[in-house]
């Protein structure tokens, strides 16, 4: 489902004050940007006054609460991947998936996903998965982690081997480099010991840069 942010919200630096679902909800906090300081390719749509953590915030979309409740869904055609660089809701998913709004990220890709075929399609899947391992990371479900991170680089990976483009380059992203930094940031979570200091020292920051 393609999301439509409100004008209203405002910037991620707003200090906001995040509702549980319940008051004995798990006590984990939102999820931080790996470099608060990454450049916006979409800066002109602010991003949600929270990010989504299932079971912990109100969902976004059904719950009266969620801070995308009742907004109508958008059912523009879309030309991808040729117009990657001009479509505003695959930008604006890198921008919600670069500062942590992983579900959210999830939910624009897969608006889109809807709409495209092929690798296109295999290939926004693919982020969709990456983006939902990352929830699991924040939340430390190791099995679930283990499992979409798998699923999303393995479909990434496809798109790759399918391109003619010897550069890897595909919708803005040259992927050889963002495979090998998913590599890198989740391939420790496989090891034979996975402890909390596993999850708190990682020195690979997994984002999305983009060739415009």
């Amino acid at each position: 489902m393609k999301l439509k942010i409100p004008k209203l919200f405002r910037g991620s630096k707003q200090k906001v004050i995040v509702p549980s679902v319940t008051e004995e909800a798990p006590s984990i906090e939102q999820p931080q940007p790996f470099d608060p300081d990454n450049p916006r390719y979409c800066p002109q749509r602010p991003f949600p006054p929270y990010r989504h953590v299932p079971g912990v915030t109100p969902h976004p979309i059904r719950d009266p609460r969620g801070h995308s409740h009742g907004l109508e869904e958008d059912d523009c055609p879309v030309s991808l991947p040729v117009d990657w660089h001009q479509t505003e809701d695959y930008l604006y998913g890198v921008d919600l998936y670069n500062f942590a709004y992983w579900w959210e990220a999830h939910e624009a890709w897969e608006g889109l996903w809807n709409k495209t075929e092929d690798d296109c399609r295999l290939f926004l899947q693919g982020l969709i998965q990456i983006s939902a391992a990352l929830i699991k990371y924040h939340v430390r479900q190791l099995r679930g982690l283990q499992s979409l991170s798998t699923n999303g680089r393995s479909k990434v990976s496809q798109v790759l081997t399918n391109l003619d483009d010897p550069t890897g380059m595909y919708m803005g992203m040259n992927l050889p480099e963002f495979l090998a930094c998913l590599d890198s940031f989740f391939d420790p979570f496989f090891s034979d010991t996975v402890s909390e200091q596993t999850y708190a020292h990682v020195t690979v920051k997994p984002l999305i840069r983009l060739h415009l």
